[in-house]
């Protein structure tokens, strides 16, 4: 009896919190999948993985974060012609770390610099809208 008694208040706890549905508690209607000036970077053995496809071009938040057993690190450089790469420092594992960045539109490759990473899977592309 006390095992449904404390199911239903966790339910009816989590329906006033909205947790129960898929909606969120705060939209903004006027956002898009492009305008968001943040994005994780995961990575591990052997993957990079970016939280979302696209940024909104200005200061972008990236936040770095090893889920992975070696060692990886960052390199963030535009697609365009002399463009320089920027490098966030090697992390150990469950290691986390975060930069914010001036990027203007275009296409950025991501990828872990560390020897024979880039090759095995440890590679993504950021685009970076108006």
């Amino acid at each position: 009896m006390k095992r449904v008694a404390l199911l239903g208040a966790a339910t009816t706890c989590a329906a006033a919190l909205g947790l129960c549905g898929s909606e969120p508690l705060v939209r903004d209607a006027h956002a898009g999948p492009s305008t968001f000036s943040f994005v994780q970077v995961v990575e591990k053995e052997w993957t990079l993985t970016p939280s979302r496809p696209s940024v909104r071009a200005g200061s972008v938040s990236i936040e770095l974060v090893n889920f992975g057993m070696d060692n990886h690190n960052l390199v963030v450089k535009s697609t365009k012609p002399g463009a320089k790469p920027v490098t966030f420092n090697q992390l150990d594992p469950r290691g986390r770390g975060e930069r914010t960045l001036k990027l203007t539109p275009g296409r950025y490759q991501l990828w872990c610099s560390i020897a024979g990473h880039r090759a095995k899977g440890m590679h993504a592309t950021l685009l970076v809208t108006k």
